[in-house]
């Protein structure tokens, strides 16, 4: 079997791609992917910090060294939970909204091209296999512990 015919080539090289391409347009705006990510993921209620790393993938070194980052950007404020004093919450300021909806823009217009470009049934075949593929590795994932 040649890396062609590997789920994972192709996955981890079109995500690289993405990436990629996220992390030109984000430095238009003095930012980064990750940065963007984390804008999106951020409710207005406030998000506890340990809950965006799991969704992006981070260790918990980089995601803190990147939202010390956003913060002296003045994108984003930390504040101790009310409830709970161990928990910090992740809130975004009035820059950081608008850096939001700047991101927010890039995802939708890249989505869109896609959606533009490829026929409606193959985009609803990728969605069905992806869906597909989480099921599976969330099988496999069980099955390891």
């Amino acid at each position: 079997m040649n890396r062609e015919q590997l789920f994972e080539f192709h996955i981890r090289n079109n995500w690289f791609k993405i990436s990629r391409y996220y992390n030109q347009i984000a430095s238009q705006y003095d930012m980064s992917f990750s940065w963007g990510f984390i804008l999106l993921n951020v409710e207005k209620e406030g998000t506890p910090s340990t809950a965006l790393g799991p969704k992006m993938g981070m260790e918990p070194t980089s995601l803190s060294r990147t939202l010390k980052n956003m913060e002296d950007k003045g994108l984003i404020f930390r504040k101790q939970d009310d409830k709970d004093k161990r928990k910090s919450l992740v809130f975004l300021t009035k820059e950081g909204i608008e850096a939001r909806k700047s991101a927010r823009d890039v995802v939708l217009g890249f989505n869109e091209q896609l959606y533009n470009q490829l026929p409606k049934t193959k985009v609803k075949a990728f969605f069905d296999v992806m869906e597909r593929l989480d099921g599976i590795l969330n099988g496999l994932l069980e099955e390891q512990k």
